[in-house]
């Protein structure tokens, strides 16, 4: 569904504002923004069929699989 390029990028992006100290610095609320901004693009061009939650929940997974195993 989403290219192996894509997930590194949203894992990134999660894991800036979720693991974040401060989740409200200045950062933190503009990775959680960026992530998203990025996943609603992903949401429209890849799965319109699938409500946006589910296709969080699917991409949420794939970002927590690809930071365990990097």
């Amino acid at each position: 569904m989403i290219s192996p390029a894509q997930i590194a990028e949203l894992a990134e992006l999660y894991c800036d504002f979720h693991e974040a100290l401060d989740p409200f610095s200045p950062e933190a609320v503009a990775a959680e923004n960026a992530f998203f901004e990025k996943l609603g693009s992903l949401h429209s061009a890849h799965a319109p069929d699938l409500s946006f939650s589910e296709f969080r929940r699917y991409a949420v997974r794939q970002c927590k699989l690809y930071l365990r195993n990097n």
